[in-house]
């Protein structure tokens, strides 16, 4: 057996499966008991939403968020629910991350978010709002295209 070659591509794979590229799948966030965390921050604005649901077995409502961090090296890059009325078929989130210990480099960096649930209550998601400090941007699942921000919700 050669080694170096079974090292080598167990380490392509582990890499390609830790790639921050990579969407992973998370609980849906109102079912999650886990509080947000206090060192993240919301990032500085929101360039576009997208949103799908996959038609499998099991769902999968996937979103994709293109963002703008104040500064580069954020890292732990989330969407944290906001609270808003259950009823209204919009999911607000926030869009935030864990800024580096070095601030001195104040230059707007673009960040990609990419999250999947597989728990969502799909039928009851028809819009996803996601704000950040100085924006919100939409997307209508029903209709497939961006739309305006219209939820009356507060972060956590």
């Amino acid at each position: 057996m050669k080694r170096p070659i079974l090292i080598g591509a167990l380490t392509a794979f582990a890499a390609l499966a830790a790639s921050p590229l990579a969407a992973e799948t998370r609980p849906w966030p109102w079912k999650d008991k886990t509080p947000p965390d206090p060192a993240l921050v919301t990032l500085s604005s929101v360039k576009g939403v997208t949103a799908s649901i996959s038609q499998s077995d099991k769902p999968i409502l996937t979103i994709t968020v293109e963002a703008a961090a104040p500064a580069p090296g954020y890292s732990e890059l989330q969407l944290t629910p906001r609270i808003g009325d259950p009823k209204d078929l919009i999911f607000a989130f926030d869009a935030k991350g864990r800024p580096p210990q070095d601030m001195t480099t104040q230059v707007e960096t673009p960040m990609t978010i990419t999250l999947e649930y597989a728990d969502a209550p799909i039928e009851k998601v028809g819009v996803v709002e996601i704000y950040a400090q100085s924006n919100c941007k939409a997307f209508s699942i029903k209709d497939n295209k961006e739309t305006e921000c219209t939820s009356v919700s507060l972060p956590q």
